[in-house]
Parts: structure tokens; C-alpha cells; sequence
């Protein structure tokens, strides 16, 4: 064989190996074919009995019913508690309430008698958590609420009070005008001239809040009274007397009124009217 004849049949082998090389069949994959749906029901495998026990069927998958089973199994031997029936005396509620956590005795709550409560009320409290079965922690809750109830409800009063006294004040001052510092201080003089003890009118506690010394009407009540007793007649330190802008102006039309002394340049009154005007004149 010459080189010319190697050389050949060299090619033919490689072209042979390209072939084959080309036209290898591809790998076969084996498809897993799905499982069949499943049809029916986990218990159409139960006999009878059990498959019509609504103890049993009520769960709608066979995972459902072990589940609540393993739950089951958890509590069998633990503490449970036997509820009363309705014929239960309240001896044997108590013994209820006590396993939950309720004290033997109402003396025994862990509570603070806050300023809410007297010593009265606040016994009474622990009688009615006692009665009830309350445990230490429920009746402690339920009087912090009551106790934060009580001081909303006071804050809430103090601001309605506040906003009422101001009020008042604001009414007098604009009746009083200038005067009104002589005008309250004649007031409360008045006052001890007539009840002797004035400290009832910061006892009594008004609907909206304040005193009943700072309500307009007993302030102008006793102001008045102060100009009937004149200055000899208040207890006190001697002021002055005084009035209102208003009063002073309805004395001085009175004065001029046609044919009162004030008005008639003859009359023997008439120069003492003139000065009486002037002073009048004076408070307006």
C-alpha cells in the first residue's frame, strides 16, 4: 500500500466517524406520569359506624381530625376545673373563683386605697370583687380604672370651673368698671358684717364647678348690702363705699329730672344737687 492509499482510506474513516457522530439518536426521558387525582373522601375508608359519627365526619380532611386528636391528647391529665351547674350554691362558686386566682378573703386583695376611695367605699369594693370571684389582678385592674375615671372627671370639673369663675369675673368687672377691686373687698366686709362666718360660701361647690362665693349674683348681693351699711357699718378695715359706673349714671338722670331740685336754679336744694351730680359724675 502506498502513501497515497493511506492517506485515503485516513479520510474516509474521519468522514465515517462524522457521520455517525451527527445522526446519534437522542437520549430517551423517562416522564413520570401524575399520580391520579384523589377522589371521594378520607373517610370512605372507616366502617360505617364511625364514618356517620358526627364526632368524626365533621372534619373535612383526615390531617384536620389528627390534629385536633394530638390536641386532645395534650390535655388529658392536666388541671382542669368542674363548672358549677345552675343549682350551685355560692360556697361552690367560691371554690371556682379561688382555683382561678381569686383571694380566701376580701381583706387579702393587694390594693392600694387611693384618694378615690374612703374607707368605706373602698371596703366595699373588695366585698363586691370577693362576691364576684374577681382574682387579685382583675380587681386591681378595675380599680385603676376607676381611679383614672375619678381624676379625668375632676380635671374636667376643675376646667368648667375655672372657665366659669373667669366668666364671672369678666361680668362684674365690666359692671363695676374702675371699681371693681373696692366694690369685691366691700363685698366680702359686707359679708362678714352679715353672716359673721363666711367660709360656707368656698364649702359649697356650684354644679359647674366653683364656689358659690365666686358667682356673680352673691358678689353683687353683698356689694349692695355694703352700700346700704355705709362705711361705719362693715366689719373689717373702714374703705371707702363706692358704686358702679351704672348706678352712678341712673342717679345722676334721677337728679335731672324736670322740676327736682337739680333743675330748678332757685330751688334751696339746688346747689347741693349740682355737687351730689358731680360726684355721681365722678364714679361714672
Amino acid at each position: 500500500m502506498n502513501e497515497e492509499t493511506t492517506l485515503d482510506t485516513g479520510s474516509q474513516e474521519v468522514a465515517d466517524a462524522v457521520v455517525a457522530e451527527s445522526v446519534a439518536p437522542e437520549p430517551v426521558v423517562e416522564q413520570t406520569q401524575a399520580a391520579p387525582e384523589q377522589t371521594g373522601s378520607w373517610l370512605d375508608g372507616l366502617e360505617e359506624e364511625y364514618r356517620s359519627n358526627p364526632l368524626i365526619n365533621k372534619w373535612e380532611s383526615l390531617n384536620d381530625f389528627a390534629k385536633t386528636h394530638l390536641n386532645a391528647q395534650k390535655l388529658i391529665g392536666a388541671d382542669k376545673i368542674a363548672i358549677p351547674g345552675k343549682a350551685a350554691t355560692a360556697e361552690e362558686w367560691q371554690s371556682v373563683y379561688q382555683r382561678l386566682g381569686a383571694p380566701e378573703d376580701p381583706n387579702q386583695y393587694e390594693l392600694e386605697q387611693t384618694d378615690v376611695f374612703d374607707e368605706g367605699s373602698f371596703t366595699a369594693f373588695r366585698n363586691k370583687a370577693y362576691e364576684i370571684g374577681l382574682s387579685n389582678k382583675q380587681a386591681q385592674e378595675i380599680a385603676g380604672l376607676y381611679q383614672d375615671q375619678i381624676n379625668a372627671g375632676r380635671e374636667a370639673l376643675n376646667q368648667r370651673a375655672e372657665e366659669a369663675r373667669f366668666n364671672g369675673e369678666q361680668e362684674l368687672r365690666q359692671e363695676f368698671g374702675q371699681n371693681f377691686e373696692k366694690k369685691l373687698t366691700q363685698a366680702q366686709a359686707a359679708a362678714r358684717t352679715v353672716m359673721g362666718d363666711t367660709e360656707i360660701f368656698d364649702q359649697i361647690q356650684l354644679a359647674d364647678g366653683r364656689v358659690l362665693g365666686d358667682h356673680p349674683v352673691i358678689i353683687r348681693t353683698f356689694s349692695r348690702m355694703a352700700e346700704m351699711l355705709g362705711e361705719d357699718g362693715l366689719v373689717g378695715e373702714p374703705t371707702e363705699v363706692v358704686m358702679s359706673s351704672q348706678d352712678a349714671q341712673k342717679l345722676i338722670q334721677e337728679h335731672m329730672q324736670p322740676n327736682t331740685p337739680y333743675t330748678v336754679a332757685g330751688h334751696p336744694g339746688h346747689d347741693a344737687a349740682v355737687a351730689e351730680v358731680l360726684r355721681l359724675r365722678g364714679y361714672v
